[in-house]
């Protein structure tokens, strides 16, 4: 299975919804914001988390799954 076409349209979708790429090492990359991950034109993946140290690569192969992850929605104030 080549995770890529999912990928792209997950990062596309209007509105976008936050994921978490599972990869096959065990680790979860949180992709809250499309800017998070980046689809390279020879097919790596390269992930970039909120901190400057957060910083992952990897080849579609080691791609696992995706899971939807929940975001905090900002409290309305009256």
């Amino acid at each position: 299975m080549n995770p890529i076409p999912l990928l792209r349209d997950l990062l596309a979708a209007q509105p976008f919804r936050a994921f978490a790429l599972c990869l096959s090492d065990g680790r979860k990359l949180p992709v809250r914001h499309p800017d998070y991950l980046l689809i390279s034109p020879n097919g790596r993946i390269i992930w970039e988390g909120e901190t400057e140290e957060e910083f992952a690569m990897a080849m579609p192969f080691h791609v696992t799954g995706v899971e939807h992850i929940r975001t905090r929605r900002k409290k309305r104030v009256a």
